[in-house]
Order: structure tokens, then sequence, then C-alpha cells
């Protein structure tokens, strides 16, 4: 039985968030909703589209493609047809700092759930004639968005404002950098990324931490065999080459009836680094530094702000419906005193 920390206590069972670390750094996050009959299940990685090398753009996105063609325990059909069998729904999107695969079932069904995306993020094949297939896909996914001045629109703000910068370069990639990927630079950055201590696992609904944590665990050693008891979770991003921000006035024409404006500055630095006194009060339910008892330990850190952290949005793969919503367990917000 590995340590619970309880992040949220909630009411009457309902809305408690707990945490417990495994062993290799693997954080699994659950959110207990009794209300409902239904889970969502899903493994995130901290690794986006910025954390390319100009060679690599697109890389991560082609990867998310890939896990899905099949591991050493079910081939690409069988991973489709897994949850669809059970009425549930699997998905996949990726961002410029984080990329997620989850499913939505039943509850009963979760153990299911657990065991698909679990093998289809720790053992997937990605074979060469995979990438190959994968590539025009990509390629045509590309077409869609040049043909698509509402998704297109963001691409040409980020790179307005942030030029040839890993986040001002878009999530796709371009036609260039996919065409030049190869099964070995995939495979590569695929293994060194998607370790253990940059994954974060969720779950929200009708569910039981401690079975969750065992499935999890069940599934990790099976596929990865010995972990590292003392290694720790990687620490949160904070700051990065984000680019030298810049005034740009870009020009899009389209045949279209529309015409879609984006207007855009950099902004204040959010998110500052976290200090050890703002970890312990992240939990604390009271709202202002003026409720805090006389001699609290975590007045001070309040006096601080600490802003909310916005991302790019999500780039979802077009590969049967859809939805860019999240598991609710993974969602952040900005704590609370």
């Amino acid at each position: 039985m590995y340590p619970v920390e309880t992040l949220i206590a909630g009411q009457n069972g309902n809305g408690t968030i707990r945490r417990t670390v495994l062993p290799g750094g693997l954080r699994v996050v659950t959110q207990t909703m009794p209300s409902v009959r239904s889970v969502t299940f899903g493994i995130w990685t901290g690794i986006g589209s910025r954390d390319e090398h100009p060679e690599e753009s697109g890389a991560t996105h082609y990867l998310e493609h890939l896990l899905f063609k099949g591991t050493a325990k079910r081939s690409a059909l069988e991973i489709s047809a897994a949850l669809d069998a059970v009425g549930g729904e699997m998905n996949a999107f990726t961002a410029k700092e984080y990329t997620c695969y989850y499913a939505r079932v039943l509850d009963a069904d979760l153990p299911l759930a657990i065991d698909v995306i679990c093998d289809l993020v720790t053992s997937a094949l990605i074979r060469p004639e995979d990438v190959e297939s994968e590539r025009n896909v990509i390629l045509e996914e590309m077409a869609m968005t040049e043909d698509e001045p509402s998704d297109l629109i963001h691409d040409e703000f980020a790179l307005a404002l942030l030029g040839d910068s890993p986040l001002g370069r878009p999530i796709l990639g371009t036609a260039e950098s996919v065409n030049a990927l190869t099964r070995e630079a995939i495979a590569e950055y695929y293994h060194s990324h998607y370790t253990d201590d940059h994954l974060v696992v969720s779950a929200a609904g009708n569910l039981d931490h401690d079975v969750v944590v065992a499935l999890v665990d069940q599934a990790f050693a099976a596929a990865r065999g010995h972990r590292d008891p003392d290694r720790q979770p990687v620490v949160p991003r904070i700051g990065g080459d984000c680019g030298a921000a810049h005034s740009d006035l870009r020009l899009v024409s389209k045949p279209t009836e529309q015409t879609h404006v984006v207007l855009g500055m950099p902004g204040c630095r959010a998110w500052p680094a976290p200090t050890a006194a703002a970890t312990r009060w992240a939990s604390c339910p009271r709202s202002s530094a003026a409720e805090c008892p006389p001699g609290c330990s975590r007045k001070f850190a309040r006096s601080a702000a600490w802003p909310t952290r916005s991302t790019a949005s999500p780039r979802t793969t077009p590969t049967a419906a859809r939805s860019a919503s999240t598991p609710a367990a993974s969602r952040r917000t900005s704590p609370r005193c």
C-alpha cells in the first residue's frame, strides 16, 4: 500500500481529491463523484510541442497518432474495439505543453479502460509501416487546418507574436518537418519523454482511489518491470524558452464569407515558482489571509498572488468524433488559500 495524500476533502465522500506517487515518480490523482455511474480516466504527459527541437517539429502530435496503432498485446483494431464493445469512448489530444490520452466508460468498466490506456501509453510498437501510413494522415490533417480559417488563425497568431520559437511553431509541425521525421527519431522521442516521472494518471467519477492505484500499479509494473522507488516526479514547468514577443501583422486571404480576427499581446508572467509555504496552503479552506487565526504558519504565503496559468488550445486528432473536454480531476485551477 502506497501513501495517500488528500488534496481536497470533499463533503460526504463527494469531490474528494487524492494523490498517490508510485515507484518511478508516477502520480495518480483521483476525484470521487459517487452521484454518477461513469468514470473518466486519463494519462497526461508533461510533454508538448514546445519541447521539440526545430528538427523534431510535429513529433509530439505524430507520436499521439502512433500510440493507437498497436502494442505487444493489442492490434490497432483491438485497441479501437475494446472500449467500443462496452459503449465507452477513447480519445487523445496534443497541446503545446502536454499530451493526454483518455477514456470515458461506465464505472464497472474502469479496469478495462485502465488496462487499454496504460497499454498504449507504455507499450506502443511504433512500427515503420505505421509511421509511413500515419505520415499521410497527418499531412491531410494539415491541409484540413489550412482550409479551416478558425483553426488556421490561431497558428498564424502564435507565429506573429512569438515567431520561430517552440511556442510560436504550430503543434502539427510543417509538411517539411513531418516528411523528415524518421521512425528512429520518433521512437527515441517516445522512450526518452514518456517516462513515469513525466506522467500523471487522473480519474474522476464513481471510483475508489485505492482500487485505481492498484490497477495502475499493476499495469505499469507489467510494462516497465523494475521501477526506481526513489525517483521523484519532475518539477512543474517554470519559465522556459517562450520566444521574444514582437509586433506583427499577418493577413491570410481565403475565398470564404467569413473574416476571423485575433488581436493579442504578451501578458504578465503567470505561475510563479511555488515555494514550500505555497505548497502547504494550496488546499487550505480559508478564502483570505484575514481569516487566519493568530500564529498561522500559512498566513505569510497567502500574501502572494498565484494567478491561473493559461495554455494554448489543444489540437485534437480528427479520427472519429473527438471531444476536447478533459477529465475533471486533471483540470488545473488556481489554488485558493
